[in-house]
């Protein structure tokens, strides 16, 4: 998803100046190549796993590649893959980027778990000094950051596995710093039977600026992909079974 974002918001023009928007991407947990490699088989609409076996491609998977690539390549986005780096050092090179391509328009951090952590009397004061130094960056440079978290384990220990804010790890200060939440839910990870599996839920769990809410896409070879939303809607809310009916096969959250 997070990747769907930056690519939709690298296609757009700023208004009145016919120039294209730029995203920069920090990607410590991926390398360039693989958020390249994402990125490609999300804009060709094919699962990484097949782009990484040119064997098993036909000509309809060239052409998917090749038509990923030429949608890529006209976009505006910068990947710096470095691993831990501080929230400071995030800062400077945001500056320095800002400063030498003005239409920097998206900031984004993957994950904020893996910045690395100032000293700290405990864990939570850590992570509330990485958020609230990324909502000043934000501010400072009159652009949007968004970061990626983690969900707590505690999820998966009640029958609604639908993530709320209390779920986000040491959440008390990513909740009070962050102007929008927004949580994916896959009922395909506790249910591949069911007839919302096919759906990915992304809920607005907070929004300082608007309203709260759920969108609905498809979830097809580990891409979202725009759907009725009605339809959607109406499948996911059937499919709310009692938690004894449901069938886990995955560890952890989708996050």
């Amino acid at each position: 998803l997070a990747l769907k974002i930056a690519e939709g918001v690298a296609s757009r023009v700023i208004p009145g100046s016919g120039v294209r928007r730029g995203v920069l991407i920090f990607s410590m947990e991926m390398s360039a190549i693989q958020v390249v490699e994402r990125g490609i088989a999300g804009a060709g609409m094919m699962s990484v796993s097949v782009l990484r076996n040119p064997s098993r491609m036909d000509d309809e998977g060239w052409a998917r590649v090749a038509s990923g690539m030429k949608l890529l390549a006209d976009l505006d986005v910068w990947v710096v893959d470095a691993s831990r780096l501080s929230v400071e050092e995030i800062r400077s090179i945001s500056e320095r980027h800002k400063q030498e391509h003005p239409n920097l328009s998206l900031i984004m951090a993957d994950y904020l778990g893996l910045i690395e952590k100032p000293k700290a009397e405990r864990n939570d004061l850590a992570i509330a000094h990485i958020s609230g130094s990324l909502k000043a960056m934000a501010k400072d440079l009159k652009t949007p950051v968004i970061s990626l978290s983690q969900l707590s384990r505690d999820v998966e220990k009640r029958p609604n596995k639908r993530p709320t804010n209390a779920d986000l790890r040491d959440s008390g200060s990513i909740e009070q710093d962050a102007d929008s939440i927004i949580m994916l839910y896959r009922e395909a990870v506790y249910d591949e039977n069911s007839s919302a599996a096919p759906f990915a839920e992304i809920i607005v769990t907070k929004n300082r600026f608007g309203s709260l809410g759920t969108v609905y896409q498809r979830f097809c070879n580990g891409h979202f992909v725009a759907c009725d939303q009605d339809e959607a809607r109406q499948i996911c809310t059937a499919s709310n079974a009692p938690a004894g009916r449901r069938k886990r096969y995955a560890q952890g959250a989708d996050v």
